[in-house]
């Protein structure tokens, strides 16, 4: 089976993310709806910047390495690992699954689900 247009759309996102927060919100509709599990959900292109950007400032910048991939119709579900660097913290791999809905070639939904305990000894931050 090849690749869907969606799967080639959130491949490029995050391959996007890994190097720039800006370029990257290209790939993401204004009526995005974001969440990481199991904080609360965020509207748009600003929420997601001002989410990641805020995320970002704990984990240091990500780098994605997809594991594997599929995807059915405009519905994309990947394995991977995202590499952070953290400014108070040892540089970790957080395992995450993301689920990602693709419209007229924008990503319309992204949930992202993983480890808090992970997380946590990752950043060296307790929730």
């Amino acid at each position: 089976m090849g690749t869907t247009n969606a799967e080639k759309i959130v491949t490029d996102f995050c391959d996007t993310l890994s190097e720039d927060l800006e370029a990257s919100l290209d790939y993401i509709s204004d009526k995005c709806v974001y969440q990481n599990m199991p904080f609360p959900s965020v509207i748009g292109r600003s929420g997601v910047r001002s989410t990641l950007a805020g995320f970002f400032e704990v984990t240091g910048n990500v780098r994605i390495e997809i594991l594997e991939q599929c995807g059915v119709g405009n519905f994309v579900m990947n394995e991977r690992l995202d590499y952070f660097n953290p400014p108070k913290g040892n540089s970790f791999a957080l395992p995450v699954a993301g689920a990602f809905k693709v419209e007229d070639s924008l990503i319309v939904e992204w949930r992202d689900y993983f480890c808090m305990q992970q997380f946590s000894e990752g950043t060296g931050i307790e929730f």
